[in-house]
């Protein structure tokens, strides 16, 4: 009686030990969705040594798994929007007035992998013909603007060529960044910054700790591709007609509510307020998938 006795209360431990380790992970699962915090806690508990306990192999992988995004000190904040919206200049200011440690720009990156010789410029000029090319063996960009803007299927076909290209640099930069975290600024805000129009629909979502949509009113932007960019009102339109059936543009409620997009940035008033407004999303949680350790800045 007292070994079945004993086989009965072992069999009880181990059950109940199993029960509390799911609580926990449960729990740790509920505040990370909630606040975005819940992962740095439990790291620092870790640390700390106030968790003694050994996980089943199972609920070890779902920790780990949990754990995958926030291993990096260094996040990547992808900030995306439509054509005349303002977001090369929330991400320049991100980097100017907010310290973020580097902005990476998908469309100037993009230029490498259009250089001279390279692949992805031979599949280009195979599809849309040499005619694109300038004497110097570059892209003329003004020309292939106006044949892919005006046609979506043009248009879905230069994505495809270039987009895998395009990504690669960005994933080298990235790391290159972030194994030199240690030569970085005190004073700076461990965030790259990823600015890219079509960061949805690339499927880049997998790079990035947290994805905001800077947006404006149309008569302000038209304004802007207008004044700054040399167009006519009727090349303004047609392009920014062209991104309206982007992920992030033409959805950007269903992105908001899916989780997708984690914050949207308002962009119709002076720089300062822009700036104002970026400074807030950086330090709240909730701007994030996997917020960085920034409480403040200055």
């Amino acid at each position: 009686h007292d070994e079945e006795q004993n086989t009965v209360c072992k069999c009880i431990q181990s059950t109940m030990t199993i029960a509390i380790h799911f609580a926990i992970l449960l729990l740790h699962a509920i505040v990370t969705h909630v606040s975005g915090w819940g992962n740095n806690s439990i790291r620092l508990y870790r640390q700390k040594k106030t968790l003694q306990f050994k996980i089943p192999t199972p609920f070890a992988l779902a920790m780990t798994k949990a754990e995958e995004s926030d291993t990096h000190t260094v996040k990547v904040l992808g900030v995306c929007g439509g054509i005349g919206s303002g977001k090369s200049q929330a991400c320049k200011l991100l980097v100017s007035e907010l310290g973020c440690m580097a902005h990476i720009d998908a469309d100037t990156t993009a230029h490498v992998v259009y250089e001279p010789g390279s692949k992805a410029l031979e599949d280009i000029a195979g599809l849309f013909g040499s005619d694109i090319l300038l004497e110097n063996g570059q892209i003329d960009r003004k020309k292939l603007g106006n044949i892919v803007f005006a046609d979506k299927n043009a248009m879905s076909q230069l994505e495809h060529i270039v987009w895998p290209h395009v990504k690669r640099v960005i994933q080298s930069r990235i790391e290159e960044l972030r194994s030199n975290t240690s030569d970085a600024n005190d004073n700076e805000v461990p965030v790259i910054v990823l600015e890219a129009a079509m960061l949805l629909d690339a499927d880049w979502e997998d790079l990035l700790d947290g994805l905001w949509v800077v947006t404006t009113p149309t008569d302000i932007a038209l304004d802007r591709l207008v004044t700054n960019r040399d167009l006519s009102m009727e090349e303004a339109q047609k392009r920014m007609d062209a991104q309206a059936s982007r992920r992030g543009v033409g959805n950007l409620a269903e992105e908001v509510k899916n989780g997708v997009v984690t914050s949207v940035i308002e962009n119709k008033g002076s720089i300062q307020e822009l700036t104002d407004s970026l400074r807030r999303a950086l330090t709240n949680p909730t701007c994030w998938v996997s917020p960085p350790l920034v409480t403040s800045v200055d």
